[in-house]
């Protein structure tokens, strides 16, 4: 088992929604209602990744989560402050 830290690839857009699922109908961290459709997930990471990072945890192949920054706020005082996003398969932490 090896553990794997990469750069996401929109064709990971399918396995993130799946992962992005839960915390959108099970809890409110993500102040989102509805779950984004996989298109959408893909101009999200399209967007960061003109200007922040984006990584995914593989393990054997498998995603086990992802996580990347945005901007905190547009203001330009705020320019190198970011907002850092984490989520977890939860399938897979139990």
């Amino acid at each position: 088992m090896e553990l794997k830290i990469r750069a996401v690839s929109e064709a990971d857009a399918e396995e993130l929604v799946e992962i992005y699922r839960y915390y959108v109908e099970h809890t409110a961290i993500t102040y989102e209602c509805h779950v984004p459709s996989v298109e959408e997930f893909r101009q999200r990471i399209r967007h960061t990744l003109e200007k922040y990072p984006y990584l995914v945890a593989e393990e054997d192949g498998e995603l086990l989560g992802y996580a990347y920054v945005g901007p905190f706020h547009d203001r330009p005082a705020y320019d190198w402050a970011v907002e850092t996003s984490i989520y977890v398969d939860e399938r897979k932490i139990h």
